[in-house]
């Protein structure tokens, strides 16, 4: 038995100057202690060193002809490795790594040396025996020598690290990586026509990490490149292959963005897996990473559902799983196989981790989602689930966003008007022509133990209405009230008031055969009357509601043609005065929207509509009617007054002004503008947007005087539209494919504006210190200056705020200034960011934590004799400026210390005052 500790102790006496060693330090490829490393080795071990060649390669099965080629020619390196490792060999073939006995453990100091000879072996064995092309892997920093290869020898070194990596101790903290990197590439280096590249021990996310880092190089030859790139495949197309990559590229780069992470791994994925049982597989292990990421780690989601998409658009049958896949993760809700009443079907935890991951597959982004066309079918579904989930729940916002994509994506001309008729008519069809998924009629949503979340329960065998069919339309108008989309509010609002034309339409064409049974009857009564009570009454709610009168202002042509529509086909009835009801419900809806919309009644319209309401008023014999329509037409005569008519006149004029080519007509029209805005003007006040939009392209006029009142505007603007203003010259000021002098004279703008907001602009910090400090970090010189005095004066004003954002802050200075090659104004302006924060800070008690960082800055910069002259004397005003606060804060501490407190009680041991005289002697 040999004693192993005499090997640990030869192992404690060497020198491991590439142990432990960092993957990315540059280090020699002959280091100064082999030498002496060697002689030790010699000293201790008394076996000849041929002897020692011999006994690996019969342990590790070298052929004779391999043996004999191993030719050592009294190199140090080549001898250095042969006596290390038949070091290593004894100590591992006498020790028992996999055994928990407690005689046959080993001391951490014993372990780490094993490491360390290891990772020492692994850099002269492995990494300094490989083919040229593999060295910048090695080491981009390190220029490799020629040197005479000796294949065998590297044969019988990856033999031999085979044999370590089962060695699981010398796994901790990721100590093998680069033995790992190193073995696999010296068995590429081997030239072996079908190299068994397994590893033991090494995961395979880890296998998949070295093999893109080694296809990454780019230099080898082509069968290694061939073996590299099945060998890849094959893992990718493995079970659980899609997650191995996404953590492969999370430890290669842990700071990427997840987009650009989200497109690497779908581009790989769709690539890599052509045959349909491999994409089948992957689709199952995104929504397995979708469902994950929910739990755990958000960042990774849009990889799952980025890959879903793409494999979503390569075939139809990807297509078919897709939906099986989304229909089964429903069944429990629309198919229970569980009838038995009271049973818990799904619980709270379990209903909303299915509807966040619906939301962020089909709404966290415009890209990496499902197309919405895949909802349709889940409208009815979705909106019994909204009706259902308490209020307060946050996923019931996020199934009402569901809805909202589904429909917003839908075409507006036909594609929603008969999506939306659909669903108003569908308790009609009784679902029987329809795909549309519902609940089970027994499913109920009732509360849990803990008010605040619900249980799925199976409800008894007759229940009641629990899912009215014909509420869904009400609870799809409640979802669009409450939305922020008004654009696809008013589009639902003019596909429901043309179907009620359609309703209309059919009144003649209907007819009454014969009614046998109560449901006819209940059908033909919904069909003839309440179908349009329902619909006229839902219509006169949304019309209520603010946001949608001003969107059906903008689409007035299309809401005065629906109207036209509905009167022209009341008008061509020979039935009379019947539907007088319905008509005075138009009418009145029509009165409601006039009155509450006036750019409406600005925009005209009404020829056609005058001449139906005079018809009306004269055939129809209702009083009310007459009444309304009378009112209407008296509305609609009098919008062409001569005060209505110019009311916009001088915004008009000021817009054509700045639209000319000439500056001195612009400047005219921009101080027109910044009258009117100072007027209050109504019509001004309301084209906010437009002045914007007009500006920004003033902005872009060579001529200063144009641009600095442009600026000057913007200013204005602030005062009645800070958010869009700050919002707009923000995306202007970083758009990297505007022009740079413009883009230095948004900063001008942005900056004029957040003073003119003073300390309230801080609302605004993503816009003004993200965004300069994000330009702070361009590689535009010029840039960077404007970036660094525009933060400059931000900082002046923001000063109480500072303590948020002052480590970035001192950062991007000390980066700055630390550039070898820098553009010297931006220095500059760099330092002057310091003084200027110091003239903003009032009470030098609330920065305490600061003033040291800046004062060290400051005092060396000024300390330089050699800096440029600008930059210290900007440094020397900051400190002076610290200087005069600190005294001041001294003086005003001295003076509050000096007030002498006196208390007096009076009336207590007063003496008499003697030259007091009485009132009498006075008088």
């Amino acid at each position: 038995m040999t004693n192993t500790l005499n090997y640990f102790n030869l192992l404690g006496s060497l020198k491991f100057e590439h142990g432990l060693k960092k993957e990315d330090s540059a280090e020699p490829i002959i280091s100064s202690s082999l030498q002496p490393n060697l002689e030790i080795l010699e000293k201790s071990i008394a076996l000849d060193i041929d002897q020692q060649l011999q006994e690996l390669c019969s342990q590790y099965k070298l052929t004779s002809e391999q043996t004999e080629c191993i030719k050592l020619q009294g190199q140090p390196q080549y001898c250095y490795i042969v006596r290390l490792s038949y070091v290593l060999h004894l100590i591992i073939r006498n020790t028992k790594f996999d055994s928990d006995a407690k005689e046959d453990l080993i001391s951490v100091a014993h372990l780490k040396l094993c490491i360390q000879a290891v990772q020492e072996l692994s850099y002269y064995a492995l990494r300094c025996q490989l083919s040229e092309d593999f060295y910048k892997i090695s080491n981009p920093r390190v220029t490799y020598p020629k040197k005479s290869p000796n294949p065998e020898l590297l044969c019988l070194s990856v033999q031999f690290f085979r044999q370590l990596m089962h060695v699981r101790q010398f796994h901790i903290a990721d100590s093998m990586h680069m033995v790992q990197r190193d073995l696999l590439s010296a068995i590429l280096s081997l030239d072996e026509d079908q190299p068994d590249l397994s590893i033991a021990n090494l995961s395979k996310a880890d296998f998949i990490s070295l093999l893109l880092l080694l296809k990454a190089t780019g230099g080898m030859e082509s069968h290694r490149d061939r073996i590299l790139h099945h060998t890849l495949i094959r893992q990718l197309n493995s079970p659980h292959g899609l997650e191995s990559l996404v953590e492969s590229l999370r430890q290669q780069s842990q700071n990427d963005n997840p987009n650009v992470l989200a497109e690497i791994v779908a581009n790989t994925i769709i690539r890599s897996c052509r045959s349909q049982q491999n994409q089948k597989m992957k689709i199952y292990e995104a929504f397995d990473i979708c469902s994950k990421c929910l739990k755990q780690d958000m960042d990774d989601f849009e990889v799952g559902s980025l890959t879903l998409r793409r494999l979503y658009d390569q075939n139809g049958e990807n297509q078919s799983k897709i939906k099986d896949i989304m229909a089964k993760q429903w069944e429990v809700l629309i198919n229970p196989t569980d009838l038995l009443t009271g049973v818990i079907l799904q619980e709270h935890d379990e209903l909303c981790h299915l509807i966040r991951m619906w939301y962020h597959i089909f709404c966290s982004s415009t890209v990496a989602c499902l197309p919405s066309s895949l909802l349709i079918n889940y409208l009815p579904l979705l909106l019994q689930l909204y009706d259902g989930l308490p209020l307060q729940l946050n996923e019931r916002k996020q199934v009402s966003a569901l809805i909202i994509r589904c429909l917003d994506n839908r075409e507006m001309r036909e594609e929603l008007p008969n999506l939306l008729r659909k669903l108003f008519k569908w308790d009609l069809i009784e679902n029987k022509e329809s795909n549309w998924l519902i609940l089970h009629p027994r499913i109920l949503l009732v509360p849990a133990l803990d008010a605040t979340k619900i249980v799925v329960k199976m409800g008894p065998i007759n229940p009641d209405d629990h899912h009215s069919k014909r509420n869904l339309i009400k609870i799809l108008a409640e979802i669009l009230l409450t939305n922020s989309n008004h654009s696809l509010t008013c589009n639902a609002f003019l596909a429901l008031l043309s179907h009620l034309g359609d309703l209309l339409k059919n009144i003649t064409s209907s007819s009454i055969d014969f009614i046998s049974t109560e449901e006819e009857l209940e059908l033909f009564l919904y069909a003839t009357y309440n179908s349009k009570l329902e619909l006229l009454l839902l219509l006169n709610q949304m019309v209520a509601h603010k946001p949608l009168r001003s969107q059906i202002a903008l689409n007035g042509k299309e809401f005065v043609k629906l109207i036209e529509k509905l009167l022209q086909q009341r008008l061509d009835l020979q039935s009379g005065d019947s539907d007088d009801q319905i008509l005075l419900l138009i009418l009145s809806l029509l009165q409601e929207v006039l009155d509450k919309s006036e750019d409406l009644l600005i925009a005209g319209h009404f020829k056609r509509l005058q001449e139906q309401l005079q018809q009306l008023k004269m055939q129809t014999s209702n009083l009310m009617i007459q009444q309304s329509a009378e009112t209407l037409l008296s509305q609609l005569q009098g919008i062409w007054s001569p005060s209505e008519t110019y009311k916009s006149e001088a915004f008009n004029r000021a817009r054509s002004l700045i639209e000319e080519k000439e500056s001195h007509l612009q400047v005219y029209g921009i101080q027109l503008l910044l009258k009117l805005l100072h007027q209050k003007d109504p019509t001004t006040m309301t084209k906010g947007h437009l002045i914007i939009a007009l500006a920004l392209a003033t902005l872009k006029d060579k001529e200063s005087y144009t641009f600095l009142n442009c600026v000057r505007l913007f200013v204005v603007l602030t005062h009645t539209m800070e958010a869009e203003v700050m919002e707009k010259l923000s995306d202007e000021y970083l758009s990297e494919s505007n022009n740079l002098d413009y883009r230095l004279v948004v900063g001008e703008a942005i900056l004029k504006s957040a003073q003119e907001l003073g300390p309230l602009c801080y609302r605004y910090k993503a816009e003004l210190l993200n965004g300069f400090m994000l330009g702070c970090r361009s590689n535009q010189p010029e840039f960077r200056m404007s970036s660094f005095a525009n933060l400059a004066q931000l900082c002046r004003i923001l000063a109480y705020q500072v303590h948020n954002f002052f480590q970035e802050l001192l950062q991007l200075i000390n980066a700055e200034l630390n550039l070898t090659d820098g553009y010297l104004p931006s220095k500059r302006a760099a330092v002057l960011v310091l003084a200027e924060l110091l003239n903003g800070m009032e009470n030098l008690l609330d920065y305490q934590e600061m003033l040291l960082p800046i004062y060290r800055l400051l005092k060396a910069i000024e300390a330089e004799e050699s800096g440029d002259s600008q930059m210290r004397q900007h440094a020397s005003n900051g400190l002076k400026i610290l200087n005069e606060k600190c005294r001041d804060l001294i003086k005003s501490v001295i003076d509050q210390q000096s007030l002498v407190k006196e208390i007096q009680i009076l009336g207590i041991n007063d003496k008499p005052k003697t030259d007091r005289k009485s009132i009498l002697e006075l008088n």
